[in-house]
């Protein structure tokens, strides 16, 4: 149940929190051609060079390596090279919005990274904390530098792009009435999940910083988990602090609305769980799957059939649509013509065009 990388551009897998980490990120649905200045040169230990401020290489390498730990295979020298290059690019473009919001009044304060970095290590023991900053070869001062250039560009990225977004009733209704076959629905049940792995996971992060790590261990901690729920213990709570699923457990378990095929796709065991449950029911068994043990519970049922406009679920998700298709071009737009007022000169560019068919 893992998102599945290329292994040349598989990003790093931190915690849910640590994302902010990665400054890229804000920029990652699109990339620019690095401009190249034949006119000026730099030192091999500088890859770029933006409004005359360096990219040293020794920055740009320790961000490859990051990457290419998490990588399931290594890189073919070109892929390297083609990894290195929009990671270069994203860094240029960083350190651009970086002046920007600099000029504009916009850098994170002392108090907002330290919000930033309690939230981010609260995620941890002491102990998984410190491997962190041994795997990713990372001080405190370093994970504090991140941040602050990160909430720094989530600042400047929310006044000039966010906060002038607006999508009108008009918009709205626009877009249903070009895709209401789109709103035809299947049955669907809104299910939440608590699951145990059967297996040691290096990157786990729930609350409690807890993972079983064996067949015998999890199938315990699932019968434990189950029993804590049937007693009364809140669901989502348990789900927040136990499970092992990344991607619902920062969200109390819950899976939205899933029609009965995409449930049958994960196990038919589960499927059948949810035709037989309740609403409001969690399913008296632990359920094993070929993804480990499963503690169901159905939250809502919904019949299917054409949804109308009326529907507050569905006006809710033709704003995101038409929200995130506006953020998108605003974010490409924006970052275009702050590219276009920046002095960039990409020297690693030039070298790999340079050494373009001599030998290796």
């Amino acid at each position: 149940m893992k998102l599945i990388t290329l292994p040349h551009l598989a990003p790093l897998k931190p915690p849910s929190g640590a994302k902010i980490l990665l400054l890229s990120a804000l920029l990652a649905n699109f990339f620019f051609t690095a401009s190249c200045s034949s006119n000026t040169s730099a030192q091999d230990d500088v890859v770029a060079r933006v409004n005359g401020k360096d990219i040293r290489t020794a920055d740009l390498e320790k961000q490859f390596q990051n990457r290419l730990n998490s990588a399931e295979q290594r890189p073919s020298a070109d892929e390297a090279q083609e990894a290195k290059l929009q990671l270069l690019n994203q860094m240029i473009n960083d350190q651009i919005l970086l002046e920007m919001a600099s000029s504009g009044g916009l850098s994170a304060t002392d108090a907002e990274v330290d919000v930033k970095f309690n939230e981010f290590k609260s995620q941890y023991t002491e102990e998984k904390f410190q491997e962190l900053l041994k795997d990713q070869k990372m001080t405190v001062d370093e994970i504090r530098a991140e941040l602050r250039r990160s909430i720094t560009i989530e600042k400047l990225i929310n006044k000039e792009i966010t906060s002038k977004i607006s999508v009108s009733e008009a918009e709205i209704k626009n877009f249903y009435d070009k895709n209401k076959e789109s709103f035809n629905l299947p049955e669907s049940y809104h299910i939440s999940h608590i699951l145990v792995t059967p297996v040691a996971d290096a990157e786990l992060h729930n609350g409690k910083n807890d993972d079983a790590k064996s067949a015998d261990e999890a199938r315990t901690k699932a019968s434990r988990l189950l029993r804590e729920v049937q007693s009364g213990q809140d669901f989502s709570t348990i789900a927040r602090d136990y499970s092992e699923d990344p991607s619902s457990a920062g969200a109390g378990g819950d899976l939205n609305f899933q029609p009965l095929q995409a449930i049958e796709n994960i196990d038919p065991r589960l499927a059948q769980a949810v035709q037989r449950m309740k609403t409001g029911e969690t399913f008296p068994q632990v359920i094993e799957t070929r993804f480990g043990f499963h503690i169901l519970k159905l939250l809502e049922k919904d019949a299917g059939g054409q949804k109308d406009l009326s529907d507050p679920r569905v006006q809710a998700q033709v704003r995101q649509v038409i929200f995130n298709r506006k953020d998108q071009t605003l974010k490409a737009a924006f970052s275009e013509i702050a590219r276009n007022k920046a002095t960039v000169s990409n020297f690693l560019a030039e070298r790999i065009l340079g050494s373009a068919g001599k030998s290796q």
